[in-house]
């Protein structure tokens, strides 16, 4: 995964260009402890792809040091992960690993248009929850009011649902359509390298300074 991680030092090199502290660094911790992808994979009943293992005994995860709301990555470790599956408390707690309960989830697991019968019947949130699975998610501009959901198929194909909370009619089709056939056609690295030049865009075009670095 040399490609992720050059995009990772591309992104910090344009974020010097704005801060001098490590507010907005985009960080991976490190490789992940195999007790705590065993974990995850306790957690969670059907077998992780093996680009996320590899993703995680790599890179550990994938988040900006401070900055959670625009031009950021949150894709969390697998202890993160196993940690929010296994609350208590259901409304801090991943309710599975699906692609709209992950959505929900990311909006402190309150989303009414998930509610069942007001866009989706049950067995339709049912199947996208068990053909899409989601593992984190990135933010371009719009502080905090929509995201970029990375998740794989049950091919194990990548791909990235882009959900702004003001435009759910565009979710809607998109999500139909994903009942019908999977529109993943990437590798993760293919999705997340993907994922850190737009937030890296953003940022540039967020502090307007005119300059446009080459991808």
């Amino acid at each position: 995964m040399q490609r992720l991680r050059d995009a990772i030092d591309h992104y910090n090199a344009s974020r010097a260009r704005f801060w001098d502290d490590d507010y907005n660094t985009l960080t991976a911790p490190g490789p992940a402890a195999e007790d705590a992808i065993a974990r995850l994979r306790a957690l969670e009943p059907r077998p992780l792809p093996a680009e996320l293992e590899e993703f995680y005994r790599r890179f550990g995860g994938l988040g900006n040091q401070d900055n959670t709301e625009s031009h950021c990555m949150e894709l969390p470790g697998p202890a993160a992960l196993a940690e929010e599956l296994a609350r208590a408390d259901e409304w801090q707690r991943i309710r599975s690993l699906g692609l709209v309960d992950v959505i929900a989830h990311s909006w402190g697991n309150d989303r009414p248009e998930f509610e069942p019968g007001a866009n989706f019947r049950q067995p339709e949130l049912d199947a996208l929850n068990a053909r899409y699975r989601c593992f984190g998610w990135y933010r371009t501009d719009t502080v905090g009011e929509s995201a970029w959901y990375v998740y794989a198929d049950e091919a194990d194909r990548f791909g990235a649902l882009y959900y702004d909370q003001d435009g759910f009619g565009s979710v809607e089709r998109l999500l139909r359509a994903m009942l019908g056939a999977s529109p993943a056609r990437q590798s993760l690295e293919e999705v997340l390298c993907e994922g850190v030049e737009r937030a890296r865009q953003a940022m540039i075009e967020w502090n307007g300074d005119g300059e446009e670095d080459a991808a």
